[in-house]
Parts: structure tokens; C-alpha cells; sequence
């Protein structure tokens, strides 16, 4: 086949030429027709980093024609982007009766099991969220995009994509200055991580498996009066920051009282180390020490949308950590600190006072 470019159609012809010398073997064009090609937009309703138009380099594809599967049913088709178009390696192109054809594409870091049963039951199963924050994935999708022949062959089909799961950032803000708060964690506690979307539907359904997601790192953050994340930064775009991004769900928040086995419920923890302005030990009581502070919190996310939660620690420091507030934290004497589910810190140190009347005391003094 010789493709309708100047230097390629000459090498077609030079190459024509030689076989016509040693055989009866002849080189026929094809007529050229178009081949299914995308143009993806990832929609702006806001792996930990969020998958945006710009850096989206893949997608899966699967096609039906009415309700009869047209192409990458029981194994999606990859297209990559070449340019400002999603093109396969492997051609599909447009039935030339002009039919519709109605497309489902899916990013290519989705987990869990393919299930598409027909062309109004296509589901992921078991999509499961990764422990680790950083391996986590921005999973976008579109269903029931339509393109034919006469519309979409030259310009290709745009695809607008959503994303399927719910990305979650964590502030934290400290306005009072006789506390120094330094930061080298944070923890969202008992959260479901397995869940199975319905991509025509667009809902998350059969959620299990409760998970808690930590994110640690070296050089600690200090608390100022103006919220700051505590999530890391991407390494290679320290614009970005690696939120978690998690199964959309509501959850009940912790309720304050059982520990370790017996806890149920969603929490924040952030691992901490608190001191008095002039050094003094608050929590934990170990010298350059952290250890997990919590605070229980109900989640309502919905997918595609960002949430941040700021964590303000002016007039409190929450509650130890209910599961493991960490191995710097002392459950023993001397300097004991407070007992998992138990406040931090105590109420404001305040003072009642009574000043004593004068005494009076007569003293003569000769001249």
C-alpha cells in the first residue's frame, strides 16, 4: 500500500520498479480512507496526580454498532496519542454506510476486571485503590460517545473525559504561636477500597474492604497560621501535589472512644511532634519524637469531585491516634503520653486568683 505523501509515493514507485524486472508482481494503490482516530479532553470537574488534557498519553477503546459489538469488547483497543490525535497501532476505520458507532474508552491505569456483558451492562468489577499513595491512579472515562463516517472521519471524535474517582488533599494551619507544630505525615483512616463502577451509569456500587492510607516523608513541614498541604510533591512537577485519590463513598465518622481492634469509623491522623514556644515536650514525650494526632471526620465524596479538608490546630491538637499513634509515642512511665483515643492536650491553662489584703504592722521609730 503507498500512502499520499510526495517522498513515499516516489519510494512506492522506485520499488514497483524493481519487482516489475523480476517478477509479475505489481504494486496497487489502495484507495485512502481514514481511520478511527480520537481528540481527549479530560474534564475539568475536579496516580495521585490528577490526570489532565496534557499529560494523558493513552486510552482503552471499545466500539458497538447499535447494540453489536463493533471492535475491543473482550480486549480494548489501545489508542496513543500522535499529536493532537488518539490513533491505534492496528486500524480500525468507519463502516462506509455511515452507521453510528458508540464508543467507551477508559484510561489505561484503571485496576479491577473488565465486564462488559453487552452494550448497556459495561462494568469495571473490583476496581481496588492502592495502599500506597504515590502508585494511586487518576482513573477517567467516557460512555455513550457517538461519531459516524461523515462527521467525525477527517476531524476525528472528541472525547470528553471524566474521572471516576474522588481526589482527596489534606491542610493543615496552626495560628497560635506558643505552640510549634512540625509535620511529617498524614493518615485517612477506615475507608472502603474495592468497589465495582458502572461506566454507563457512572456510579460506584458493592463497596468493601476497609483500607487506611498513610503518606510519610523526611524533611517535616511547620505549621503556619495560613493552611498548607501535607501531602508531597510530585517530583517531577513540584506544582502538583500527590493527593490520594479514592473510592467515592460516605463513611461514619470514628466516634471518639474504642481503640486498636474495636475502632470503626473514619478518621484523619497526622503524624506530629508538638512543642511549647520555648522547647518544652507536648506530645510525644520523646525528645525529636512524632507520633499520630487524630481528629474523627465523616467523608460524603462523589466522584469527580476534589475535596480539602484543613486541619486547624489553634485551639486543640485532636485526639491520640486510636490504632498506632507510632512508635515514638510512650505508654510508659516516666513522662507518659495520653493513652490511645484520649485528647492531647488539656483544656486552656487558666488561674483564679486572690490577691491577700495588706497587713498592716505599727512600727514607732524614735527621731
Amino acid at each position: 500500500m503507498c500512502i499520499r505523501d510526495s517522498k513515499k509515493i516516489y519510494l512506492c514507485a522506485v520499488a514497483a520498479l524493481a519487482l516489475a524486472s523480476c517478477s509479475n508482481d505489481e504494486t496497487v494503490e489502495v484507495a485512502k480512507q481514514s481511520a478511527i482516530s480520537f481528540r481527549s479532553v479530560v474534564g475539568l470537574n475536579t496516580r495521585a496526580v490528577e490526570t489532565i488534557t496534557g499529560n494523558l498519553d493513552a486510552i482503552n477503546v471499545t466500539a458497538y454498532k447499535g447494540t453489536e459489538a463493533y471492535f475491543g469488547v473482550a480486549d480494548p483497543i489501545k489508542y496513543e496519542k500522535n499529536g493532537n490525535f488518539f490513533e491505534s497501532a492496528q486500524k480500525y476505520y468507519w463502516p462506509v454506510d455511515d452507521a453510528e458507532l458508540t464508543f467507551i474508552a477508559l484510561s489505561t491505569n484503571w485496576t479491577g476486571t473488565r465486564a462488559f456483558t453487552s452494550s448497556s451492562d459495561i462494568k469495571m468489577t473490583d476496581v481496588t485503590i492502592d495502599k500506597n499513595v504515590k502508585n494511586q491512579a487518576d482513573m477517567i472515562y467516557v460512555s455513550g460517545a457517538t461519531g459516524k463516517k461523515s462527521v467525525n472521519e477527517a476531524s476525528g471524535l472528541g472525547l470528553v473525559m471524566d474521572h471516576a474517582l474522588s481526589q482527596i488533599q489534606i491542610n493543615a494551619k496552626n495560628g497560635n504561636d506558643l505552640y510549634k507544630y512540625r509535620v511529617k505525615g498524614i493518615r485517612i483512616a477506615n475507608v472502603n477500597k474495592k468497589a465495582t463502577f458502572d461506566v454507563i451509569d457512572g456510579t460506584w456500587n458493592n463497596a468493601s474492604e476497609v483500607e487506611t492510607y498513610d503518606v510519610n516523608y523526611d524533611t517535616p513541614i511547620t505549621l503556619q497560621a495560613d493552611a498548607q498541604p501535607l501531602m508531597e510533591k510530585n517530583v517531577t512537577n513540584n506544582n502538583l501535589y500527590e493527593n490520594a485519590m479514592l473510592i467515592p463513598q460516605t463513611t461514619t465518622a470514628w466516634d471518639g472512644t474504642a481503640i486498636d481492634d474495636a475502632v470503626t469509623g473514619s478518621y484523619i491522623s497526622v503524624y506530629l511532634q508538638i512543642t511549647t514556644k520555648d522547647g518544652g515536650l507536648v506530645y510525644p514525650k520523646k525528645t525529636d519524637g512524632f507520633a499520630w494526632a487524630s481528629v474523627p471526620v465523616s467523608f460524603t465524596w462523589v466522584r469527580g469531585r476534589k475535596y480539602i479538608y484543613t486541619l486547624d490546630f489553634t485551639n486543640g491538637a485532636g485526639k491520640v491516634d486510636p490504632v498506632d499513634p507510632g512508635t515514638d509515642w510512650k505508654k510508659d512511665e516516666p513522662q507518659k503520653d495520653p493513652d490511645k483515643g484520649q485528647d492531647i492536650l488539656g483544656e486552656p491553662i487558666k488561674f483564679t486568683v486572690t490577691v491577700n489584703p495588706w497587713t498592716p504592722e505599727d512600727k514607732n521609730q524614735e527621731m
